[in-house]
């Protein structure tokens, strides 16, 4: 199986770090629009816990997901904006929201941001990509590397790119 798939997996895998790549300059390098908004709306991110023999459950709260008037949709964590007038700074390939802020106190909201690749979503990719650079190092210079070793390879970045998409649909 190994010598059947291993070239398919290795051009599978060279996307991920590359898209990665792509997203930090749209993030970090490139200009980001400025965009200035107001909420019209917003609804809480509630997750229901049980208990270990399901007698009793609990509700926590992760944060508030914001809708503004000019059809931007952006998450918080645990954060509740009080002021109707924003500021939004959005990326310019992915169209992700990077930074949010109020007009009149200038509050920044940044590090609270859950939405797009941000919070949780940031650091399981980071996760990620770097699971999917030492799974192709391994491809291409382990020749020893056992039918175990790459069902390993192809299990772990299985379930990481299916955590980050699970997280995405969540806060998105």
């Amino acid at each position: 199986m190994k010598e059947k798939y291993s070239k398919i997996t290795f051009k599978i895998l060279i996307f991920i770090p590359g898209f990665y790549f792509l997203f930090l300059a749209d993030q970090f390098m490139l200009p980001q629009k400025e965009i200035s908004d107001a909420i019209t709306a917003y609804s809480t991110i509630i997750v229901t816990r049980n208990s270990h023999y399901g007698t009793n459950s609990s509700k926590e709260l992760l944060g508030y997901k914001y809708y503004t008037k000019k059809g931007y949709e952006f998450t918080l964590s645990k954060t509740y904006v009080e002021e109707n007038e924003i500021v939004l700074h959005q990326s310019y390939i992915f169209q992700n929201i990077n930074k949010v802020s109020t007009k009149s106190t200038t509050k920044d909201y940044s590090k609270e941001l859950m939405s797009g690749l941000n919070g949780a979503c940031l650091y399981v990719a980071i996760g990620l990509v770097f699971t999917a650079i030492i799974s192709l190092f391994l491809l291409k210079f382990n020749k020893n590397l056992s039918e175990n070793g790459f069902h390993n390879i192809i299990l772990s970045n299985s379930f990481l790119t299916i955590v980050f998409l699970y997280l995405v649909l969540i806060f998105n």
